[in-house]
């Protein structure tokens, strides 16, 4: 069984730390797990934030303050802070705008023993990621016999990891080109975040070396959202706490259905698990309608984006999006066929764009708001 240590990623928000530490206060049952508390120099806020980790009580073991000799940045003092596996074996890591649910170091503890020896694991994530990050839709994994799923996103709101984990993906950036490059295939976006943010560099290491974070369909963080190096304040990340489950139902990758490329749509693979129609073809799976014709690797594809001539088309009723092929679904919203059917034509992408968005309001929606959502997609 692991006995994570739990580090927290401080800087610049006194107010943030003393609401984390005050939610590590009620943990259920760590077992002699020690904090450490992570500072970065520098910051207007610092000795505010020196006080709040000194004045902290922590009764769950040993409680250590690192303060850094220089500024390392986020992206630095994360990396410097997941080091710290090779001291403790095992890491609960935290960025000081979250808030843990008292359950999340017993599935913290759960999921790292239980995945310990899956070389595809990368990492554990306590939060359950509840849209999708190009669309911003709701995304809603395929429900099966776990309580987790299995996505190639390197999720930032709460994380744990055993000592192989953290220091395969370190080994991996000693080497690799650290750049998201137009070349890698990563959505288009990817290029765009900044150099101090180390989520599409994760990102680009799980697709790369074909590894998956662990998610838990009911989170065990939230987040704040508080003013800091990529925020400047918002409630969009809030989710509810599972704050009551004392056991959880984990399951091995190979028998989840539940598994996601970085994408966030389901391999090809589990989807023939669901459906024998499409058994006989090799696929891209694109039901978010957000890939790039660069990011279609094979001659077919199930996508929402508008198709000349698909072989098989489908409606936009059934709860997830893959539920209308599973059962077969009467209509139009999604189609399969060839790759290069897509038809990229501004109309064809307005109405395709209107249909996808439409299916996620559940109401009439008028002629300027899909005008907002084809401005969205025009730019994708």
């Amino acid at each position: 069984m692991m006995n994570p240590a739990i580090v927290v990623v401080a800087y610049n928000r006194p107010v943030a730390l003393r609401r984390l530490l005050a939610s590590l206060a009620t943990l259920h049952e760590p077992d002699d797990a020690p904090l450490i508390i992570s500072i970065d120099a520098g910051g207007n806020a610092f000795e505010a934030v020196l006080a709040v980790a000194k004045t902290f009580a922590w009764r769950f073991g040993e409680k250590r303050i690192v303060v850094q000799q220089r500024p390392l940045g986020l992206i630095n003092h994360v990396f410097a802070c997941g080091d710290l596996v090779d001291e403790f074996g095992s890491i609960l890591l935290l960025e000081d705008d979250l808030v843990v649910s008292p359950m999340a170091y017993r599935y913290a503890t759960d999921a790292l023993t239980f995945y310990a020896d899956d070389p595809r694991i990368a990492g554990i994530s306590l939060n359950a990621l509840w849209f999708h990050g190009i669309t911003h839709e709701p995304f809603t994994p395929f429900l099966d016999d776990g309580d987790v799923f299995f996505m190639q996103v390197a999720w930032f709101q709460g994380q744990a990891y055993t000592q192989k984990q953290w220091s395969a993906f370190r080994e991996w950036r000693e080497t690799a080109v650290t750049k998201i490059l137009p070349t890698d295939p990563l959505h288009e976006l990817f290029q765009s975040f900044p150099p101090t943010d180390w989520f599409p560099l994760k990102t680009k290491y799980l697709v790369e070396t074909n590894r998956f974070y662990v998610f838990p369909r009911e989170s065990l963080t939230t987040n704040f959202g508080d003013a800091g190096t990529h925020v400047h304040g918002t409630s969009f990340f809030q989710v509810p706490l599972q704050t009551r489950r004392t056991s959880f139902r984990l399951q091995p990758l190979d028998e989840s259905v539940a598994v996601y490329d970085s994408f966030q749509e389901m391999l090809p693979q589990n989807v023939k698990r669901l459906t024998d129609q499409l058994a006989a073809y090799d696929f891209t799976v694109d039901l978010h309608g957000t890939r790039s014709l660069g990011n279609i690797p094979t001659e077919l594809v199930l996508t929402t984006q508008a198709m000349r001539n698909p072989m098989m088309t489908f409606g936009l009723e059934l709860r997830p999006l893959l539920a209308n092929v599973i059962y077969n679904q009467p209509g139009s919203g999604i189609s399969f066929g060839r790759t290069d059917g897509i038809d990229r034509r501004w109309p064809a992408r307005w109405r395709a764009a209107s249909r996808y968005h439409s299916y996620f309001v559940r109401r009439k929606v008028g002629r300027w708001q899909r005008f907002k959502w084809w401005l969205g997609e025009k730019f994708l």
